[in-house]
């Protein structure tokens, strides 16, 4: 089946028809089944697909904190250069986006389009000085379709960080930065 599911999205593809990730759509994190967000307390991913091109967009929030970001990763290239405006990740900790203000990119599909690969370089300031990290993460679908689990793996970490989300149907914006 899988099979056949992968020749059908490869043909309609080579046919110029938009093919749709089953990744696709709107996901907010179940946080009692996720690594704390330290300092935030909510977070819905937005996850696109135009062609060869994946968007993916964090919208973290905290009362009236709120932060988005967005990475858009075109999977045909090895080097994906994104700018980096402010590193909402573990912010309590003191590191803050450093270098040249860019995150490197690449990625690609796992398991006929129920799962993507994202492998990013970066360099983080801290008070001890400048250092470069590496962070794979892996996006998976459940069989059903209705749960994805983001595991990240970071160079500078001993544990991995799990994040679990539910999809959303409707793509209502927060009204508040609680886990509602």
């Amino acid at each position: 089946m899988k099979r056949i599911t992968l020749l059908a999205a490869l043909f309609l593809t080579s046919l110029g028809v938009a093919w749709a990730s089953p990744l696709t759509g709107t996901w907010r994190l179940l946080p009692e089944r996720s690594t704390d967000l330290s300092g935030w307390k909510a977070l819905d991913l937005t996850i696109a697909v135009e062609g060869d091109v994946v968007t993916i967009t964090r919208n973290f929030a905290a009362g009236r904190r709120t932060f988005s970001d967005t990475t858009p990763v075109d999977l045909t290239k090895s080097a994906n250069v994104v700018p980096v405006s402010w590193w909402p990740d573990n912010r309590h900790i003191g590191a803050y986006i450093g270098g040249d203000k860019t995150e490197t990119v690449h990625g690609r599909w796992l398991d006929g389009g129920r799962g993507l690969r994202l492998e990013s370089d970066l360099v983080l300031a801290t008070q001890q000085g400048e250092r470069p990290v590496n962070i794979l993460r892996n996006f998976t679908l459940s069989a059903n379709g209705r749960q994805l689990t983001l595991i990240e793996l970071r160079s500078t970490r001993n544990r991995p960080v799990t994040y679990v989300f539910n999809r959303v149907e409707t793509a209502a914006p927060r009204a508040t930065g609680t886990a509602e």
